[in-house]
């Protein structure tokens, strides 16, 4: 079986590199190294799914142009886009770190700016013609076109976090054993599950009420904009206009993650952003984002970027 992006990889200038110990060995690996970027991908090919991983240093501004020669092979690209400064241009979206981005192959090309000078480290899943229209629909009763629109929703569902965490163990897994093959199936399918659950969940479990909407709101731009202060939970409370059991299961329910999650986000995201901007150090960028513990900010910052502080200030 041949995998359907290896001639677009080529045609970039990307190489087989067989011996590369990055990622598992159960996938093949492509270096490239040029003018444009420098870096690797990463792919495991199956014949309902492929699994691949973008991890490389874009040297100067760069239009990959992507035209598909077999757009009945894979018809829908999820990823998670760890690292990323660029645009998508066809369909036009904004793009940001730690978001869910779904790419529909029913175009003939698909057209992403990506800026000079900073890295692209995306994790996805390649869901194939098979899987989509035979393997689901009579696995789970949902047509092709069902799931077209709930991948359409990805963007506005709460799943980044729990896809986030599919995506690290992918990066963290290097076995290459017989049960191998079968981790993968199994976190491509709940990569889908997660995805599927969300979209009717979130329409069963119907809206909060405009006023609670729009106070947790409130209490998401405080913490936004005080997230390196020590933020007491009595003060969110007051914000929001409800008891600390309310305001706990409703930004949980709105947010799908805890206050102190949110809080950790967010200094991560700020924190991860100066790395790639500033010459600061990584004990002053702790500081500067709420954390006198360096140890306790790189475990925090590994946690939710996949990375230790100093493995993406050596990318940059």
């Amino acid at each position: 079986m041949s995998y359907s992006q290896e001639k677009f990889l080529i045609d970039m200038g990307f190489v087989l590199d067989p011996n590369c110990e990055k990622y598992s060995s159960l996938g093949v690996t492509y270096k490239i190294t040029s003018d444009e970027m420098d870096g690797y991908y990463w792919f495991y090919d199956t014949d309902l799914f492929s699994i691949n991983i973008h991890d490389f240093k874009v040297k100067k501004d760069l239009i990959v142009n992507h035209k598909f020669t077999d757009k009945n092979e894979i018809l829908v690209q999820s990823s998670f886009l760890k690292c990323v400064h660029g645009e998508c241009l066809s369909p036009y979206q904004e793009v940001s770190n730690n978001m869910v981005f779904v790419n529909f192959v029913k175009a003939n090309v698909f057209r992403f700016f990506l800026h000079g000078g900073f890295p692209y480290f995306s994790l996805g899943v390649e869901f194939k013609k098979k899987f989509l229209e035979e393997y689901i629909p009579e696995k789970i009763g949902i047509e092709k076109e069902e799931l077209f629109n709930i991948f359409q929703s990805s963007n506005s569902l709460n799943i980044s976090c729990d896809i986030e965490k599919i995506a690290n163990e992918i990066l963290m897994y290097r076995k290459n054993t017989p049960g191998s093959e079968l981790f993968y199936e199994v976190k491509a399918k709940e990569w889908l599950s997660i995805t599927i659950n969300e979209y009717f969940q979130s329409g069963e479990k119907g809206k909060l009420s405009m006023d609670d909407d729009v106070s947790l709101n409130n209490v998401a731009r405080y913490i936004d904009d005080h997230y390196s202060s020590e933020i007491p939970q009595a003060l969110l409370c007051e914000i929001a206009l409800m008891s600390k059991t309310k305001l706990k299961n409703s930004f949980k329910a709105k947010y799908r993650m805890t206050i102190t999650e949110y809080i950790q986000r967010r200094r991560v995201k700020v924190a991860e952003h100066m790395i790639l901007t500033t010459e600061l150090s990584i004990k002053e960028i702790a500081k500067l984002v709420g954390y006198n513990s360096h140890s306790r900010f790189s475990k925090l910052f590994k946690k939710y970027t996949g990375l230790y502080p100093h493995d993406l200030k050596k990318m940059v």
